[in-house]
């Protein structure tokens, strides 16, 4: 009796071909879904930052309430090479 007959082979070669259709669908669907996605986003980003642009802008002249922001830049010592 040989080691592999050819029910199993031919077995194995159809659970071959089946996983590698899985493996396809899988990722054709996650490209799809991917794409998909990014254009609802893409609408939704457009359609907010349409009704933002309406609002006005408002500047910020002088001192903020950061203080952070109000220490003065320190000043390297090293000269850059």
């Amino acid at each position: 009796m040989p080691f592999f007959s050819s029910q199993s082979l031919a077995s194995a070669a159809a659970a071959s071909v089946l996983s590698i259709l899985i493996v396809g669908a899988v990722a054709f669907s996650a490209v799809g879904y991917v794409e998909w996605s990014s254009g609802v986003n893409l609408t939704h980003f457009m359609g907010r930052t349409a009704a933002d642009a309406s609002t006005p802008v408002l500047l910020l002249k002088g001192r903020t309430g950061c203080e952070q922001g109000n220490r003065p830049l320190p000043a390297l010592s090293l000269p850059l090479e």
